[in-house]
């Protein structure tokens, strides 16, 4: 039987300060909240927009609720802002696109949106199955 998640309930446990913000290769956002149990949360954005394009604005705010909207994943911020990430342009999305976002709990558990309306909530640890090799 497949396991059955409460999205917004995830989500809604994801409250803490931003203690790193980074920009990886290529243009991939990454952001590590610490909620009030000292847990971290690890917050990271695949071929998806987001604002704001300066992670650096993102440290030492805290997250005080998010929401989904429109396949938009909102932050809303400590000092009123909002952490908007959103996916490509419709012309750039591809079925075999990666996520589009991925939320690791501090359990280790993985919650990953996109491409298109795809939602995916496993082990972040676990090993993906990988193609049969070829001769």
């Amino acid at each position: 039987m497949p396991t059955v998640i409460d999205v917004p309930t995830v989500l809604a446990a994801m409250r803490g300060s931003i203690v790193d913000a980074r920009i990886g290769y290529p243009d991939v956002l990454h952001v590590e909240v610490r909620d009030s149990s000292e847990g971290v949360w690890h917050l990271m954005t695949q071929d998806a927009q987001f604002s704001p394009s300066d992670p650096i604005k993102l440290v030492g705010r805290s997250i005080e609720d998010v929401a989904l909207d429109d396949r938009r994943l909102r932050c809303k911020l400590s000092d009123g802002s909002v952490l908007d990430i959103g996916p490509p342009a419709a012309a750039d999305i591809e079925d075999d696109d990666p996520p589009y976002w991925e939320l690791i709990t501090p359990a280790g558990a993985s919650l990953e949106f996109g491409p298109g309306v795809r939602w995916r909530f496993g082990d972040a640890n676990a090993v993906p199955d990988q193609p049969e090799a070829r001769p």
